[in-house]
């Protein structure tokens, strides 16, 4: 079986909605920290919480990066290519870059082979190889 976290429970969370729900939201999220329930939280979904919570919230990205980095540490939330999201948010935290940019440096870094095709000349700032196509 698997358990998928959905961008409106993230949300809720992430901006303290104090609705009737948030007694059991908060206990969802203690047992998720403390690793009693595990959850699959997927890159679509990250993603998507970044765009609702920066647009319609108006939360400074720097929050919005901090309160993500702080979540992934929960032992019950899952996520696949951990260490490149862990990046691809302190990137986002730390450079004026858009966070789907960032996360194709996070992906790109570590090989010195891998290769960007983009118009991008931003990305020329990081240790990426880029080309026009």
């Amino acid at each position: 079986m698997i358990a998928l976290l959905d961008t409106n429970v993230l949300i809720r969370f992430l901006t303290f909605d104090k609705g009737r729900k948030y007694k059991r939201l908060y206990a969802f999220f203690e047992s998720l920290e403390l690793g009693e329930m595990k959850v699959e939280l997927k890159l679509i979904v990250l993603f998507q919480v970044v765009f609702v919570l920066k647009s319609f919230y108006k939360i400074p990205k720097k929050h919005i990066a901090n309160s993500l980095l702080d979540l992934l540490k929960y032992k019950g939330i899952i996520i696949k290519e951990k260490k490149i999201i862990q990046r691809t948010l302190g990137l986002w935290h730390d450079k004026n870059v858009e966070i789907v940019d960032c996360y194709l440096i996070a992906c790109l870094e570590k090989d010195t082979q891998n290769l960007l095709y983009s118009y991008d000349r931003d990305f020329d700032k990081f240790k990426i190889n880029r080309k026009e196509p």
